[in-house]
């Protein structure tokens, strides 16, 4: 396949892919190399599915080839390379979420009710597995793992099928997931993060007093001599700011949130 004619593409208006094409993006989706996984890989499926470009058989072929490779959970008890194709999974699925909810979408409605579901319970077991919090690498560039999975788990919460089995699922991942990080978020993770939340109220998928149990879930101390408990209290400082604001230029801050969050998060340093 000749990589140029795919770049070519990203500049027409009514491009038309090959399913070679399509089957070598689909086995390069976690290249090492950025030009070709982001300029590339990831601008042509956005590109593709955004504007309509892939054909609906092409659609389907492409789901069903990364649900059948699994590469959601790519080596999923590895780091480094292997967490790109998993993080640029996400955004693999992001795409279908948007489009397949999108009624003005040729592929609104790609998935099942039932489809939709499995691939939202992925996502979160997904999230609460993954044990690379790389943000961005100097060699490989972005890695963005967390976030590229929050940016899939906003979009999904705005879907009918998001229900309160998975809403309850979403706080039990991302628990898991902020007693794992082993760093301080550098790279934007929480604020991604904070997006999901934001959603979740908009959609009024979690409650106000649900939000506040899973608060009062973490029991970090931001005074231990121990860093990675100081890095992960901070973490989640941050995301609850984070939330604050956003949830209180939206008119949505409830005030037993706004007072817990004041009284034990942004009272600490």
């Amino acid at each position: 396949m000749k990589i140029q004619e795919l770049k070519d593409k990203l500049t027409e208006s009514t491009p038309i892919y090959t399913n070679e094409e399509i089957n070598w993006m689909l086995n390069h989706v976690g290249d090492p190399d950025s030009l070709i996984r982001d300029s590339l890989v990831c601008n042509s499926l956005g590109k593709g599915f955004l504007e309509e470009n892939f054909s609906l058989d092409q659609a389907h072929f492409m789901i069903e080839k990364i649900k059948t490779k699994n590469t959601l959970f790519y080596k999923i008890d590895e780091t480094g390379i292997p967490t790109l194709t998993r993080s640029f999974t996400c955004l693999f699925w992001d795409l279908i979420i948007k489009v397949n909810n999108n009624s003005e979408s040729e592929y609104f409605k790609i998935l099942t009710d039932s489809e939709e579901k499995e691939l939202f319970k992925n996502l979160l077991v997904y999230l609460s597995k993954e044990s690379d919090f790389t943000g961005f690498s100097k060699k490989y560039g972005w890695f963005h793992a967390v976030a590229h999975c929050s940016d899939a788990i906003a979009d999904g919460m705005k879907s009918d099928n998001f229900d309160p089995e998975i809403a309850h699922l979403f706080l039990s991942s991302t628990y898991k997931m902020l007693n794992r990080v082993d760093r301080r978020f550098i790279d934007g993770e929480e604020y991604r993060l904070s997006d999901v939340f934001i959603e979740a109220f908009k959609n009024q998928k979690i409650s106000n007093e649900d939000f506040i149990s899973w608060i009062k879930s973490f029991d970090f101390n931001p005074y231990a001599p121990d860093l990675i408990e100081f890095y992960r209290f901070n973490n989640v400082k941050s995301l609850l700011e984070n939330v604050y604001v956003k949830l209180n230029s939206l008119s949505l801050l409830n005030v037993s949130v706004k007072d817990y969050i004041e009284e034990h998060f942004s009272k600490k340093d």
